[in-house]
């Protein structure tokens, strides 16, 4: 149409291609379309919120830490506060100039919990239960009072034998969960909740997570269960109370557990019948930004027994045995690529204190 113009020729509709010719030309749609597709990509959200609902803990936490920068930009970037150099007096004893951790703050609750249940001894009054009842016939509530309570230092730890002999000093205290087959799950919801009432549901949450990554766990579990549905056999145990030997927590839901909530786990055992031993468990992966674990607890395992221990640091250092060889071994060295010098500090003190991990030399002893 141009060249037309510029040289002065008329131009006729036969001139025309006939696409051009029968195009139509519509009005633009009005306001009320544009608000009508606002209303859909609501809609289409929400969906989307209810189906993170649906998937679980592990699910929401992960979709929370995704939308968080978006919605809350100011948030990102943030790091622990500055030490004071500058304090005035002598602080109390581990004292520091910083929030307390998660962990330390579920120390803090421990203590008051226990300061709480120590109550005066009032004679007992006489009940028509026999010395020789069997257990089996004792009320439920006499049986679990022994395993709810937070034992403190002034108790005799039975666990001790597990734990090397120079962290002895540095227990303070111990969670000794019912024995019923549920114990590993029992102590991890203590741990997490505050109350080992919740171990069924820890069970489904672990469930849900494998099943989400289980390109990440695979090889964690590979060796022992063989497959993604031999491990939901084992953790998909929904009867509360005592379970049977195939529904056992096992060493390798530590990493998960570990993965799932960002913790450093210590556990305490013995090899051999006489030797103690100990290995941390830290996460597999990590979110974008996240540094290091956000807490650390300790268990022990006695072999078919997993008790919630409370130990002490040492000057604001905890003692950290060395690292899971199956932690270094699957670990997703894209997301965390030098966690392991974190605790340099803490695995140096476990070594000055006389720690030690197993190996072949000493199992061959």
């Amino acid at each position: 149409m141009d060249e037309y113009s510029v040289a002065g020729v008329e131009l006729y509709p036969y001139h025309l291609h006939r696409f051009w010719s029968s195009l139509v030309y519509e009005s633009p749609p009005d306001r009320a379309e544009w608000e009508d597709h606002d209303a859909i990509e609501r809609n289409i959200f929400t969906a989307m919120v209810e189906d993170v609902y649906k998937q679980g803990p592990a699910a929401i936490r992960k979709a929370t830490q995704i939308l968080r920068p978006h919605i809350h930009p100011q948030v990102e970037g943030l790091q622990e506060p500055r030490e004071s150099e500058a304090q005035r007096g002598r602080p109390p004893k581990r004292a520091n100039a910083r929030d307390p951790s998660s962990f330390e703050h579920e120390r803090a609750r421990a203590e008051k919990r226990s300061k709480t249940n120590q109550s005066p001894r009032t004679p007992r009054s006489k009940t028509n239960q026999s010395p020789r009842t069997p257990r089996s016939k004792t009320p439920t509530g006499a049986r679990k009072s022994q395993h709810m309570q937070v034992h403190n230092e002034r108790n005799v730890c039975p666990y001790l034998r597990y734990v090397p002999p120079s962290i002895h000093p540095l227990v303070r205290g111990w969670f000794d969960p019912e024995p019923d087959g549920q114990c590993g799950f029992r102590a991890m919801s203590h741990a997490i909740h505050g109350d080992e009432g919740h171990y069924l549901q820890m069970r489904q949450d672990i469930i849900t997570e494998v099943r989400n990554n289980w390109d990440l766990y695979k090889r964690v579990y590979l060796s022992r269960d063989g497959s993604l549905e031999a491990v939901v056999h084992r953790l998909d145990c929904r009867i509360a109370g005592r379970c049977t030997q195939e529904y056992w927590f096992e060493e390798a839901d530590l990493l998960v557990f570990a993965t799932m909530y960002n913790w450093a786990i210590i556990v305490y055992g013995l090899y051999g019948g006489r030797h103690t031993y100990g290995y941390t468990a830290l996460p597999l992966t990590a979110l974008e930004g996240v540094t290091q674990p956000s807490a650390v607890m300790a268990l022990v395992f006695t072999g078919a027994h997993w008790v919630r221990l409370i130990v002490d640091d040492v000057d604001g250092v905890t003692p950290m045995p060395p690292f899971s060889p199956q932690w270094s071994h699957f670990r997703n060295m894209t997301s965390i690529p030098d966690w392991d010098l974190l605790y340099e500090q803490e695995q140096a003190l476990y070594a000055i204190l006389g720690g030690h991990y197993p190996n072949d030399d000493e199992e061959s002893d």
